[in-house]
């Protein structure tokens, strides 16, 4: 793939936003999984700002602000330090490479965490789940690779395929869809996830193709 170094896509500074609420958000998920006592200060200021703003406690005492608030501080801290490094080539590399596989491997991250922490089996038939984030990198190898007319269609398709994937899994079903679920397995992590990607593939877009109107993404 040939790239244009000389040359910032425009679409760069929306990749740092998404990319960093959205390693920020999932990251923050993982933190509380492994260390649930770091989630503490932080449902104590929920409760705290649920009063304050007259929230009763049995409509959104779910978890929003203690999610929400550690992970939007973290986002803030990872797009500084993108802002700090945007002229280095090593912060160039890690959007055009690494942000697609953080991007991609985030639920995975979660859901395995999450087991873990519950003691749950690891065993058949849920190694198989293994199977749909190595299928969902190769995918992106391609969106690499191939040609333009064939990389945006499997991009799209499997970002889109990905994100309802682990949406389906990590929800028990369509038919038992929680709308009102704080963390990242919630449609907060599924269209953010999805709106993450699509972003990135933009992105590549640009570097691939300097020239031509990013607007025909």
């Amino acid at each position: 793939m040939e790239v244009d170094r000389t040359k910032t896509p425009r679409s760069r500074f929306l990749l740092e936003v998404f990319f960093s609420i959205n390693i920020a958000f999932a990251g923050m998920l993982v933190v509380f999984c492994a260390i649930p006592s770091v989630s503490i200060p932080f449902a104590h200021l929920e409760v705290y700002l649920n009063h304050l703003l007259h929230i009763r406690q049995t409509d959104y005492i779910r978890g929003y602000f203690t999610i929400w608030i550690p992970s939007l501080i973290s986002a803030l801290c990872i797009w500084n330090l993108f802002r700090l490094a945007r002229r280095l080539s090593f912060t160039k590399e890690i959007l055009r490479s690494a942000a697609g596989v953080a991007i991609i491997l985030c639920p995975t991250a979660i859901w395995t965490c999450e087991y873990e922490r519950n003691g749950w089996s690891l065993q058949w038939p849920y190694k198989m789940v293994f199977g749909e984030p190595m299928l969902a990198l190769i995918c992106l190898r391609v969106f690499l690779k191939a040609p333009w007319a064939v990389a945006r269609w499997v991009g799209i398709s499997a970002f889109l395929a990905h994100s309802l994937f682990w949406y389906w899994f990590t929800s028990d079903g369509f038919h038992a869809l929680e709308w009102g679920i704080p963390g990242y397995r919630g449609p907060a992590g599924l269209i953010l996830g999805f709106c993450s990607a699509l972003v990135w593939g933009l992105y590549i877009r640009e570097l691939r193709q300097p020239r031509v109107d990013a607007g025909t993404f």
